[in-house]
């Protein structure tokens, strides 16, 4: 049995570990020396998530991760110590992780060193998690089934691991085959079945999943597992063929490429290894994943934080040298130039020497902390196994410019890479998407202009913001967060120092395409936001910048600004702006932004279509960084085409910008007495660069058939089946087995809850009469409660309902909450959940045997309309008593085979009941 690597190339690497990869030997050897000098701690409690565990409570800091101190956390930026069982249970997690990957380390210095103490304490480690891991409650997760953890893919990586250090034992000693039998049945077996249970689809979690159940599969010798695991429906084949992109990137951005890359990396080596042979294309396109995450870094080595990535990820980390490693251990030759390029500035740049981290490494799951100079010796586990015994020749070599296609990024570098400007337009990213199609990013060497902050902790409420397209420089119509679209190429070219890219995205907003165009010079980048509605509307355009000064021509003021001044703000659906200032200004007026950090500056020059208001406001920066300042400009729009122009110079190259009479063209005027004139023309766009008399034309061209980006889309049950609603006739549902959407019960083991629902239409009233039965007491949340877990509302983890409603007028839901104080007898809370302007609804409860009965009666105008058409949709909420999390749901119009994770108060419109109302 064999999973990464055979038993002769096992053998070689001996060598390696003795010669060249000592010093990486030595590392991992010299750091398991104070585990192995310790008593070996197993937790018996599952690890929790909470929005207070593991964070810092003043700045939202991840507390430092010390194997050794289970009650003693520490906040790595302000020194304050903290405890509690909140940080310890979170403790716990990181902790299984990094237990799971000394048991590796210690069963590969078994084998490639002879050391006796490593190898006899991966046996112990592996030895006591057979006793304890089935009393592990199955309970209270956050994402998929789990004993240890509380989410399905992080027991997926803890499971891989021990796979790994079983099948390494066994083969180091023969006498351990009889613990890799009780491994086998007390842990492999019932781990699979659990995590097999779970099928996440295209989630890069689910790539874990894969490769834990197909190492379980070698481990169990069940081959069916296997063929699952590698060529089933959400598959390692799957994802190479879908996950990753034509050009190689993941899906869901840089940030969880390199996390699924690496589950990827377990799943086809371990197939290789195994001689099964995998699609030539999507191994080609596997290993084109290797580079793909270097080529968007900023100036910096950072990656931009695009969609859920954390915040100005450093590429100074041993996990981004053995990415590098390890893809240059698979190239023929000297391999690829742009990984040899990566490693020549991770191993050779002039940076401090920082903490790597690797001691306290979590397995694959990543810690990410400050850059540092690197080394081979700071590589992990798997170089020791494959990397090659010595490197080729590290030639420096400048990334350029750079289009993505099939992801939806152009990248471009000027004054010596320095300078960056970037368009993010195309793969919506799908869950962990944002939705900020069109955006645009600049950065001067370390200073990031304008940024991407990514997303802070997933457990906080702020996600809610830097999940919106406020944050982030792409535009917003009528004041609606962007749909879930991907964008469109139009156009990319580079010639010399100057390029352009042109993107588009329909229906951002429904009836509403956009278009967005950067044209990059040596100096400077033209940005046009270009945007046509059929009816009335207003776009925003934010713009996060925090500038030092603002000016604007008294003359060329809207005639109109007192109207808007002190009166027209901002829409805050998030309570998350402050400090708003607006300004009305005329249509063409010319707007300088001075911005400055240290000694650079950026200047840049705005103008609209249209007359406009320009807001300054503040909402949360960076994550960790506070409250920071920034721009907004809203035009007001009724159904033209309109655009907004800026000029950013980061070398203060320009002097002004002027407009044609008809806007046809934007000529940039230079300091040195040049000036630029930009358009678009039939073939693409012109640049006339006219100095001392002379004229010289530029024209880019790059046209692309517009066809929509390969991206990924959540995917969601068929709408159901249109039924009739007579007026004054009742409609009865029984909600039962096939309509529960479940956590880690099933209905039969969750005591089969059920419920009645009669809908009646009446011609001024929507009624809804429901009775609820279940086992146990009722668990109903209280009005002032707190959920201490995550950023839902506490309402949803009790018994209640939510209902939906989606007519001719748009969408509302609501929340419906019985209140049990005898002060407040038959009350419902009826809480909002979405929408606007929407009725009053009226409800109350009463006890019933075996449950409860609420009645909901709801204004409903529209239903004196015969033959109207209505969505409506019912979930009933259901949680025992003892949980910290709800169980389950039963679901208007059936949820067979879904799960209750992460849905929190919501529901996908296009998959609610529909109905029409005839008379």
């Amino acid at each position: 049995m064999t999973l990464l690597v055979r038993d002769d190339a096992l053998r070689a690497r001996s060598s390696v570990a003795s010669a060249e990869l000592a010093p990486l030997a030595d590392g991992l050897s010299g750091e398991l020396a104070p585990v192995l000098a310790r008593d070996l701690y197993i937790p018996r409690e599952k690890a929790l998530l909470s929005r207070e565990g593991g964070r810092c409570p003043r700045d939202g800091t991840t507390l430092a991760f010390d194997p050794f101190s289970p009650h003693r956390h520490r906040c790595p930026r302000c020194g304050e110590m903290y405890t509690g069982v909140l940080h310890d249970r979170f403790w716990v997690f990181w902790y299984q992780l990094w237990l799971a990957e000394r048991a590796v380390h210690g069963a590969v210095l078994a084998n490639l060193r002879c050391e006796e103490s490593a190898g006899a304490f991966a046996a112990r480690v592996l030895d006591r998690y057979v006793d304890q891991y089935l009393l592990y409650p199955n309970r209270d997760n956050v994402l998929g089934p789990t004993r240890p953890f509380f989410s399905t893919y992080l027991e997926s990586i803890w499971l891989l691991n021990l796979c790994i250090a079983t099948d390494l034992l066994e083969r180091w000693r023969p006498e351990h085959v009889s613990l890799g039998a009780r491994v086998r049945e007390r842990i492999v077996e019932p781990s699979s079945a659990l995590i097999g249970s779970y099928d996440e689809g295209a989630s890069n979690r689910q790539v874990w999943n894969d490769a834990a159940l197909l190492a379980a599969s070698r481990l169990l010798d069940r081959s069916e597992l296997g063929e699952r695991a590698l060529f089933g429906r959400s598959g390692i084949t799957y994802h190479l063929a879908n996950g990753l992109l034509a050009d190689g990137t993941w899906y869901e951005g840089e940030n969880y490429h390199l996390f699924a890359h690496r589950g990827l990396w377990y799943g086809v080596t371990i197939a290789e290894t195994n001689d099964v042979e995998l699609p030539g294309d999507l191994v080609g396109r596997f290993q084109e994943g290797f580079a793909t995450p270097l080529l968007s870094a900023l100036p910096d080595m950072t990656l931009p934080s695009r969609r859920d990535s954390q915040y100005a990820i450093s590429l100074r980390q041993p996990r981004f040298a053995e990415l590098c490693e390890l893809g240059l251990a698979r190239a023929a030759g000297d391999g690829d130039s742009r990984l040899r390029g990566a490693l020549r500035r991770l191993y050779m740049d002039d940076v401090p020497r920082r903490e790597t981290g690797r001691a306290q490494s979590t397995a694959d799951v990543e810690r990410n902390l400050p850059g540092t100079h690197l080394t081979r010796a700071d590589l992990g586990w798997r170089s020791l196994l494959f990397a090659r015994p010595t490197l080729p020749p590290l030639d420096s070599s400048s990334l350029g410019s750079v289009l993505l296609d099939a992801q939806g990024l152009a990248v471009f570098r000027r004054a010596n890479e320095r300078a960056y400007v970037a368009l993010d337009f195309g793969a919506s990213g799908g869950g962990h998407g944002h939705p900020d199609r069109l955006n645009m990013l600049l950065s001067d060497g370390p200073t990031r202009w304008l940024d991407d902050m990514g997303t802070g902790s997933y457990v906080d409420p702020s996600l809610h913001w830097y999940r919106s397209t406020l944050a982030h420089n792409a535009p917003l119509f009528n004041g609606y967060q962007q749909q879930r679209v991907d964008g469109e190429l139009l156009a990319f070219e580079e010639q010399g120092d100057a390029g352009w890219v042109c993107a588009r995205a329909i229906d951002l907003f429904p009836g509403v395409v956009a278009m967005r165009t950067l044209i990059v010079a040596e100096h400077y980048v033209l940005d046009e936001l270009a945007w046509e509605g059929d009816k009335r509307g207003v776009m925003d355009l934010p713009i996060h910048i925090d500038a030092a000064a603002v000016a604007i021509r008294r003359s060329a003021l809207n005639p109109l600004a007192r109207l808007y001044e002190n009166v027209a703000q901002l829409d805050d659906t998030l309570g998350a702006l402050g400090e708003q200032r607006g300004r009305a200004l005329a249509a063409h007026t010319t707007i300088r932004i001075t911005a400055r950090d240290g000694l650079r500056r950026l200047e840049g020059f705005l103008m609209a279509s249209r007359p406009s208001i320009l807001y300054r406001a503040t909402a949360p920066g960076p994550p960790g960084k506070g409250r920071t300042p920034f721009l907004l400009i809203r035009i007001p729009t009724i159904g033209e085409t309109a655009w907004v122009r800026t000029v950013w110079s980061w070398s203060d190259a320009v002097e002004t910008i002027r407009l044609d009479p008809r806007g046809a063209f934007t000529t940039v005027e230079l300091r040195d007495g040049s000036h630029d004139r930009l358009s678009h023309t039939m073939a693409g766009y012109r640049i006339d660069r006219i100095a001392e008399g002379a004229t010289r034309t530029i024209q880019l061209g790059g046209l692309a058939k517009a066809e929509p980006v390969n991206g990924q889309s959540e995917s969601h049950s068929a709408p159901p089946i249109l039924a009739e609603l007579t007026l004054g006739q009742p409609m009865v549902f029984d909600l039962a087995g096939d309509d529960y959407r479940r956590s880690e019960e099933s209905w039969d083991e969750s005591g089969r809850p059920r419920a009645q629902v009669r809908l009646v239409c009446e011609p001024n009233e929507l009624m809804l009469d429901v009775a609820v039965y279940k086992t146990g007491e009722l668990t109903f949340v209280p009005e002032n409660a707190v959920n201490p877990y995550d950023n839902e509302h506490p309402d949803i983890n009790g018994d209640g309902m939510q209902l939906y409603l989606v007519d001719q007028r748009g969408a509302g839901g609501w929340m419906f909450v019985p209140e049990l104080d005898a002060a407040k007898k038959g009350r419902v809370r009826a809480r909002v959940i979405d929408g606007s302007d929407l009725p009053r609804v009226q409800a109350s409860w009463h006890p019933i045997e075996g449950g409860y009965a609420i009645s909901i009666r709801l204004p409903f105008q529209s239903a004196q309309n015969p033959l109207s058409e209505i969505a409506v949709g019912l979930v009933v909420n259901e949680k025992p008593a003892g949980r910290e999390r709800r169980r389950g749901q039963l679901v208007l119009g059936g949820a067979r085979g879904e799960f209750v994770y992460l849905r929190g108060d919501r529901e996908e419109h296009d998959r609610l009941p529909r109905f029409r109302i005839v008379k």
